[in-house]
């Protein structure tokens, strides 16, 4: 029976023999390649629930595997492994472990949006990819990409003030994922500022660093936005099942 879409068969599940003669024919090395029967016990019956209540991914259930995502792919294209369509294949069959396989390069997606752009069935990949990348982070199976950090910071400077502070929003991005200061671009960038930027400008900018302005009667709309925020976080843990496991874990501390 011919290996369809090899690429996609797992090295160790497939098996090879050196020597081995079946009904007196020699079907030995690449003739006598097999794929090891395994039995998957382990579904995850609501992950796509999961995945499409994560922000990117209301559309996967439109997919009909044509590949146009893959095909068109920028990181597939350097790293073959890379496969939206094989992970939203995996998805919408449930099959967790699987997909825990290749967590660490899911998050490789670079936003370049050609897989939407190609897709006929306005499954947004981009998005799907992003939100798996998520599911990743919230259920655990990886820590915070740069990228959710960097979210983080800049939505907390805007609830907090209603105004972007650059300097200040990179400082924090850069404390919270332990990084220096002192970098070779960061050091480069602020001389090219010195050099062309207004003395007013620069000004202002090094003022704000300090002062921190905050928009004018800002707290009411603030309120709202982290309103909206935890609500939607509240739907998304319910739907990920994270509620019942943090009960469950508090009531295991408690005891």
């Amino acid at each position: 029976m011919p290996i369809h879409e090899k690429s996609l068969i797992r090295p160790e599940n497939l098996k090879t023999h050196d020597k081995l003669v079946l009904d007196g024919i020699d079907v030995s090395g690449h003739w006598s390649t097999f794929i090891e029967t395994r039995v998957v016990s382990d579904y995850n019956e609501a992950l796509e629930e999961e995945i499409s209540a994560l922000p990117g991914g209301e559309y996967i259930h439109r997919c009909w595997q044509c590949g146009s995502c893959t095909n068109s792919c920028t990181v597939h294209a350097i790293n073959p492994d890379f496969n939206p369509r094989f992970w939203i294949y995996l998805i919408r069959m449930g099959m967790e472990s699987e997909l825990l396989r290749d967590k660490d390069i899911i998050w490789q997606c670079v936003s370049c949006n050609k897989c939407t752009y190609a897709c006929p069935r306005d499954v947004v990949p981009e998005g799907v990819m992003k939100a798996t990348a998520h599911w990743l982070e919230r259920k655990g199976h990886t820590p915070k990409s740069p990228s959710t950090h960097f979210d983080e910071v800049f939505t907390e400077q805007v609830i907090a003030t209603g105004k972007i502070e650059e300097s200040r929003t990179i400082r924090r991005f850069f404390k919270r994922t332990n990084q220096g200061l002192m970098q070779s671009w960061m050091v480069e960038m602020v001389k090219r500022m010195l050099r062309h930027l207004p003395i007013g400008l620069l000004s202002r900018m090094g003022l704000a660093t300090f002062i921190a302005p905050r928009t004018s009667n800002w707290s009411s709309a603030a309120s709202a936005i982290q309103e909206y925020i935890d609500e939607q976080h509240d739907k998304q843990d319910k739907a990920l099942s994270l509620s019942e496991l943090i009960d469950v874990a508090q009531k295991d501390a408690a005891a």
